[in-house]
């Protein structure tokens, strides 16, 4: 059990910025679970009880779920909005009952949300880490009993900061990212808290685009940070047929794709967890249902699929599919709804790590 014993204080980093201790391995201990999406849109579209259930009766026995800054809390620095958070946390509750733990995500904001009508982004002046740190020492305190809940995902894919350079954009999200962190143990909360990387939270860009993330600090050294990795030929996850990707080639690496384009893409946020003794785990990635457009069968997606799902198990890494959902349905290739009572062919390979 960790004890919470010293006052942090929001604001600016300052000394508190300290180097967590080194570990031997990259994460505690590897599960493989799903995206539940839905309540990041406009408006909000929960989950229900029946696609929880169908994930229980897979095996799933965790999901990361997104919901919308803007959804909990109208203004920054106002009052949350009681009804979303009640949305919100009653999906948590029905995951819970079905032997479901959650990971919170409820800022799927890409390092930004809506002000007065404009979009704003960190690092401009106008949103700051202080709202931020606001948010989510109020959102911790409303959930402080929810069951079932396996800590706080700060925000989905930070990208496109304010800066100058890209050293300064990503210095305004480990900005946020601190002050996020320190508001949430000044609330008394001890679950872990996932960060993501700047740069849409990119394994195989990770180093590059976040040279100073390791600096974070959290009293309790509970930090999770977490990747998002894509098995298409862009990283995007917006192409869907793997025949279309292997003659597309490589675009990350400028190489051929392969089964082992998963595994090469997770190398660089492995070498980092492993240089700053960091915890990580790997909060996207997903597959397409076919190989080609025009007729069933997708053997090379699922290789590629488990080769990444088995590196991650080997270096402990804690795997996130994506995704599920209403608002994705049956039609989404990557999705894993199932049509008329059958399966998308993606379970075969996820059931082995469930």
């Amino acid at each position: 059990m960790h004890q919470f014993s010293r006052r942090l204080f929001l604001g600016g980093m300052g000394a508190a910025l300290l180097a967590a201790p080194a570990r031997a391995t990259t994460g505690h201990e590897f599960y493989c679970g799903l995206n539940c999406s839905g309540l990041e849109d406009n408006p909000p579209n929960a989950p229900t009880r029946a696609m929880l259930a169908t994930y229980a009766a897979q095996g799933v026995r965790h999901i990361r779920l997104p919901g919308l800054w803007e959804h909990f809390q109208d203004r920054p620095m106002g009052p949350l909005n009681d009804a979303a958070v009640a949305q919100y946390r009653n999906v948590v509750t029905t995951a819970h009952a079905l032997g479901i733990s959650v990971l919170c995500e409820p800022c799927h904001n890409y390092g930004g949300r809506m002000i007065f009508g404009t979009a704003q982004k960190f690092g401009g002046g106008i949103l700051t880490a202080q709202m931020f740190a606001d948010f989510w020492m109020k959102f911790v305190t409303a959930m402080h009993d929810a069951p079932g809940v396996a800590g706080w995902d700060l925000m989905n894919e930070p990208s496109d900061l304010d800066g100058d350079t890209l050293r300064a954009k990503a210095a305004a999200w480990v900005d946020a990212a601190q002050n996020a962190i320190h508001a949430i143990r000044n609330a008394g909360n001890h679950l872990p808290v996932h960060v993501e990387g700047y740069g849409h939270s990119s394994a195989q860009a990770w180093a590059i685009n976040n040279p100073d993330l390791h600096t974070l600090h959290d009293p309790l050294d509970r930090l999770v940070f977490s990747a998002h990795c894509y098995l298409d030929r862009d990283n995007s996850g917006q192409h869907y047929f793997w025949d279309e990707e292997v003659a597309a080639g490589d675009q990350v690496s400028n190489g051929r794709m392969s089964d082992n384009t998963g595994v090469e893409r997770l190398q660089p946020f492995i070498r980092w967890l492993r240089q700053y003794g960091r915890q990580g785990n790997i909060g996207e990635c997903g597959a397409g249902q076919r190989d080609t457009p025009d007729r069933a069968g997708d053997a090379g997606w699922l290789a590629v699929l488990g080769k990444t799902i088995a590196c991650c198990k080997a270096e402990k890494l804690p795997f996130y599919y994506w995704g599920t959902g209403p608002d994705l349905g049956v039609g989404y290739p990557y999705g894993l709804e199932p049509r008329d009572g059958v399966m998308p062919p993606q379970w075969t390979v996820l059931k082995h790590y469930l």
